[in-house]
């Protein structure tokens, strides 16, 4: 039972300090793009964190969710002037959506999908890497536009009114590469971590 617990606390914080990594280098936590298709720099943490609730778990997955939620917020917080840190000056919109991500992808695996062939499974860590960009894109346009509009916010740049319009105008567009980015990327990591964690007993 220790050296189980061990194994899931050596993994859990391995995956901490990969997110810590990919906020603090810009270059690990987006996929730059600009330099095809103008415009388009996909996040790509929330499939750290939905790779991390596949291999362990439901509980463990919403707790590295939380953890990039937390420094997201400590940076909205420490580094402010831009409407993106306003947006995750909100702790609702820094700490909801990054804890689903987890907490959701780590529910649909652990329950369905552990255990198929290759193909099923293939199948399903695309949909959840998908499903991963989603939750994140959603929840944070979603409590922006609710955050914004009971604030009443004024700053330079951010509309009076149709709030939620003017969100989904900006992440609409990086919401699509992210989409294609989660299915390739969870599908990909996921079919080679998964059997490897498997064989060493971490079963979510």
């Amino acid at each position: 039972m220790t050296n189980s617990k061990t194994k899931y606390l050596v993994v859990t914080t391995f995956f901490m300090a990969i997110i810590l990594l990919q906020v603090l280098i810009p270059w690990l936590g987006y996929i730059p793009l600009g330099a095809v298709v103008v415009g388009a720099q996909p996040t790509i943490i929330q499939f750290t964190v939905a790779i991390a609730a596949i291999i362990l778990g439901t509980r463990r997955g919403a707790l590295i969710g939380g953890f990039w939620g937390l420094i997201t917020f400590w940076q909205a917080w420490s580094t402010p002037g831009s409407i993106g840190s306003l947006m995750f000056q909100n702790p609702f919109t820094a700490f909801i959506p990054r804890i689903l991500v987890g907490l959701i992808i780590g529910i649909i695996f652990n329950k369905w999908l552990r255990g198929k062939n290759l193909g099923i499974r293939t199948i399903g860590l695309g949909v959840l890497g998908a499903l991963a960009a989603l939750i994140n894109t959603v929840g944070v346009v979603l409590l922006t536009a609710v955050g914004f509009t009971i604030m009443k916010t004024n700053f330079t740049g951010i509309p009076n009114h149709n709030i939620l319009g003017w969100l989904i105008g900006i992440v609409s567009f990086n919401g699509l590469f992210e989409i294609i980015t989660g299915v390739i990327l969870v599908a990909v990591i996921g079919n080679v971590i998964v059997p490897i964690a498997e064989r060493a007993g971490i079963k979510g």
